[in-house]
């Protein structure tokens, strides 16, 4: 545990001389009880360099800290304390250590929050102390149209007196969370949740301390935060941490308190004091009712506030708390509001399941909605469910806004399902447009993949607990998955990142695969390995469509840190789909590991390369770095990683050849693979696919490519834009039976080059002609006229919204002018880019 930073305190020090000469029989020691959290609004630091990346003052991690002006705050919404929020980019966490917690009470840990409203990610937000999750809000939403920051209270009982305070965020693509006024106070079971309580998530406020925003408050007139014993809060002891509002004039603070049982009976108690010689008054209100009022005259010295009880019926579910100071050129102190009484109980959150899938395009995948039977004992409900974005996935019977509604009758079943069918490759996280009021804890998020193999790398979803038993996203079957810790994987390095899929016993693993090309060679390509245990024996069989490709028998654990052992295997679809299939026959107590699963598309003949594709290593979360686990079938070196295409943050441009997945080499970092199967004295050619990111400054993206260490090519890349990725057929003649593959990335300054699609055909094989030229000009009616050549009648027209997007057939259809195809566009609405595509 680090030590707590020491804080800041501002003293009046007349006050405190005072206080001294009242104190004619005894000492008297002022010592204003530590607040627990620092920095809890974000003010003191402020980096003012756009976008305002940089450290937090007393908190690590984060992002750094946005005002109003953003950018990743939202303009127009309200900041909800002062003028600061901290943002939190991507995955990553924001702590801080806390101390003088009493073991076994109850804490709120409260805060404000936000997700910025751009980019097109998604993002969870999680509280955690001690590395203990205590909360998760899934899918943070922007709010919009100048409504407030959402807020949280977060009850925990702590086993000791200090601990680290955690926000963690969990992203998928580019998103950002935003947190503010944290606050850290002791409530007992049966307090009813009242934000900001203890006014401590300002913190300490510069000058005079008066506010324009005050964390769950609304405030009138002049208002604001001073610390105990300092500013108007010159006297008195306050009886929660450092900080006091004060209301000056003719001003207030109120708050509506939600969650109350109508009819039921409850207590108000604050604490409350006036300024040095001041004589304010204090009215209390519950709605419109006043319910206490009083001239108030300052205890001084360091006597304890003065308290007040008030109890009043509630009307209604929610009751409005207003704390008001009535006369002119007065000043009135407020502290430590509670509300003791009965809270509904919440119901228990929303149900829906699975909450991840992976489908291919044209796949459904049914959702179940589970609604709490407590809820339909009261009512009925109507649940809304909409696709974020219907070019990746639609629900199956949506209305035309793209909603469907799911009614549940009061005291009816409360399990229904919807069903989402997937359009193209992407992530749907799926939309709760109307949850009918009940929490949303998970939602569903759907990710649509062309690979021919989903979840190939058993990387989707993270390992069940205890010995690993459950079920394998995307697949039907087997028995779980296991990291390195087993106890099924007890030997052997995991071929591709962190887990495997295990059998154990007489058992079969499988998966639909679909968008094969009937009559074309494909590779089957796996790893595989035996739990180094129990004494039995196992064979594993491949099958696609019911017929065997190949039956490993007795199958022995490669032991130690050694490699798996690897497969390729060549099929010949018959038809477009069918189902994979690896079926293990166990004698006795005998388990198979598998993992890097792939096909690819390869003619009879061409050298085996081990995941050529890339696509044997699934989609890495966050910006998609591996390192420093392995990548199926290649040695690497350097920042690597996988990236589906066109998603990024590496694949920012340019179309990848094969299925979804490129390998990126960020800066200085090789790839290589050992090659057999050649024979000395032939030719063969090196075919590969290679683009570069479209980021990072100058400087060039340099790189060799080598076979036995004879380097075959060297140079410059630049992005291909909205283009498919370049290609390179360099012809080299074999030494030995084996040669070393590697791509040697070289950069000036911070660039990726990006790869895919590696093939090695046995002689000389000539690159294709030229791509397709496709000409876009400006007509007198303003108009575009799209054209290229009528000889190339086997190529498509594609169209996207944006230069990374996802592109699919244009709608228009292309007319012939002389020797040309041509199709007229409109140059209003939004923007639109295109593209020919060989079909």
């Amino acid at each position: 545990m680090k030590p707590r930073p020491i804080q800041k305190r501002r003293f009046n020090f007349a006050a405190l001389c005072r206080l001294l000469a009242l104190a004619a029989a005894a000492t008297v020691i002022v010592q204003p009880q530590a607040g627990f959290i620092l920095n809890p609004s974000f003010e003191s630091n402020y980096n003012d360099t756009w976008p305002h990346y940089g450290p937090i003052d007393s908190w690590a991690g984060g992002s750094g800290v946005n005002d109003t002006s953003g950018p990743f705050h939202n303009s127009g919404t309200p900041i909800p304390d002062q003028t600061r929020a901290a943002f939190m980019q991507g995955s990553g966490k924001l702590s801080q250590d806390l101390s003088g917690l009493t073991p076994g009470k109850q804490y709120w840990i409260q805060f404000f929050y936000d997700a910025r409203g751009c980019c097109g990610g998604t993002i969870d937000l999680k509280t955690k102390f001690n590395d203990v999750e205590l909360d998760k809000i899934a899918n943070v939403k922007p709010v919009t149209g100048g409504k407030p920051y959402n807020f949280r209270s977060v009850s925990f009982k702590p086993d000791t007196d200090a601990g680290t305070l955690t926000f963690e965020t969990v992203a998928s693509g580019d998103a950002t969370a935003l947190v503010d006024a944290v606050t850290l106070v002791q409530r007992d079971e049966g307090n009813v949740i009242v934000m900001n309580p203890s006014f401590e998530a300002s913190g300490d406020v510069a000058d005079t301390g008066v506010l324009t925003d005050l964390a769950g408050w609304n405030g009138t007139g002049v208002f604001g935060v001073n610390v105990s014993g300092a500013g108007f809060a010159n006297n008195g002891a306050a009886p929660s941490q450092d900080h006091v509002a004060f209301l000056q004039g003719d001003s207030s603070i109120a708050q509506t308190v939600p969650n109350l049982s109508a009819g039921k009976t409850y207590q108000l108690t604050f604490a409350y004091n006036a300024s040095t010689g001041k004589n304010p008054h204090l009215q209390v209100k519950i709605g419109d009712k006043i319910v206490f009022e009083e001239d108030v005259t300052a205890v001084g010295g360091a006597a304890p506030y003065k308290t007040k009880t008030v109890s009043f019926t509630a009307t209604d579910i929610s009751a409005g708390v207003t704390f008001a100071q009535t006369k002119a050129d007065q000043t009135l102190l407020i502290d430590d509001v509670t509300l003791l009484g009965e809270s509904q109980k919440p119901l228990p959150p929303l149900g829906l399941s699975p909450n991840l899938a992976e489908i291919g395009p044209g796949q459904t995948q049914a959702i179940q909605v589970t609604v709490p039977a407590e809820l339909l004992a009261i009512r009925d409900a109507t649940l809304t469910f909409a696709s974020p974005n219907q070019a990746i996935a639609t629900l199956v019977g949506a209305d035309t806004n793209g909603m469907v509604s799911l009614h549940f009758t009061k005291g009816g079943t409360n399990v229904q399902s919807f069903t989402v069918q997937a359009v193209a490759r992407g992530v749907a996280r799926i939309d709760v447009v109307d949850s009918a009021g009940l929490t949303v804890a998970d939602d569903a998020t759907v990710n649509v993949v062309s690979s021919f193999v989903r979840n190939s790398s058993f990387e989707s979803s993270p390992a069940p607990g205890g010995i690993g038993t459950g079920e394998i996203l995307a697949w039907t079957g087997g028995t779980g998955l296991n990291t390195a810790a087993g106890p099924f994987q007890d030997n052997g390095l995991i071929p591709d990142r962190q887990q495997v899929a295990f059998i154990q016993g007489s058992k079969t693993l499988s998966q639909q695969i679909t968008g094969l090309a009937p009559g074309k060679n494909y590779w089957l390509q796996f790893q595989f390995n035996a739990r180094n245990c129990c004494g039995g024996t196992v064979d594993l069989t491949a099958r696609f469509d019911g017929k065997d490709l190949v039956t490993i028998p007795a199958i022995t654990a490669v032991g130690d840190q050694n490699s798996y052992n690897f497969q390729n295997v060549e099929f010949t679809p018959a038809k477009s789909s069918g189902l994979l299939e690896f079926s293990a026959k166990a004698t006795g107590d005998a388990t198979v590991l598998l993992d890097a699963v792939s096909i690819v598309q390869r003619d009879a003949g061409e050298i085996v390369v081990r995941n050529p594709s890339f696509e044997a290593t699934g989609s890495p979360s966050g910006v998609g770095y591996v390192q420093p686990n392995l990548i199926s079938g290649w040695d690497l070196t350097g920042g690597y990683g996988i990236n589906i295409t066109g998603v990024g943050p590496f694949t920012d441009n340019g179309a990848a050849p094969d299925q979804d997945r490129v390998l990126f080499l960020q800066g200085k970092a090789t790839a290589s693979q050992l090659i057999s199967g050649l024979t000395a004295g032939k030719k063969y050619t090196l075919i590969y696919s290679f683009n570069a990111r479209n980021c990072c400054g100058g400087g060039t993206t340099h790189y060799i490519v080598s076979v036995a260490d004879q380097a075959l090519l060297e140079e410059d890349v630049q992005p291909v834009g909205a283009n498919d990725y370049m290609s390179r057929y360099l012809v080299f003649t074999a030494q030995s039976p084996e040669a070393l593959l590697k791509f040697e990335g070289m950069p000036d300054g911070d660039h990726t080059l990006l790869l895919d699609n590696i093939r090695i055909a046995p002689g000389e094989v000539k690159a294709p002609p030229p791509a397709v030229p496709l000409a876009i000009s400006v007509q007198a009616d303003k108009s575009l006229l799209i054209s290229w050549p009528a000889a190339a009648a086997d190529f498509v027209l594609e169209s996207a919204d944006t230069v990374t997007g996802q592109w699919r057939p244009d709608n228009s259809v292309p007319q012939t002018q002389g020797d040309q195809f041509t199709v007229t566009a409109s140059t209003t609405g939004k923007a639109k880019f295109y593209r020919l595509r060989k079909g």
